[in-house]
């Protein structure tokens, strides 16, 4: 009896190679449910878009203290002159 899906392309509980199977049996007859149809590039590409918003802001804001930081270098060399 060939397998119509390989094991590796049915979902898991937890995402890792160690989580147990959410229904395996299903997921071997071809019952798209309980497989994983989106490849690897599309997962993180997903993912990262999800956070590019969040490094944006920690980016600004390390901007904003490096400013700051150098705005009060310069008064304190104008208050040693």
């Amino acid at each position: 009896l060939e397998k119509a899906t390989p094991e590796a392309c049915c979902q898991r509980e937890l995402q890792s190679r160690e989580g147990m199977f959410v229904n395996k049996e299903a997921c071997l007859t071809g019952i798209e449910r309980f497989q994983n149809r989106q490849g690897c590039y599309t997962v993180i590409l997903n993912s990262f878009e999800s956070y590019v918003y969040l490094a944006g802001a920690l980016a600004i804001g390390v901007l904003a203290i490096e400013l700051f930081a150098m705005i009060f270098a310069m008064c304190l060399f104008r208050g040693i002159q």
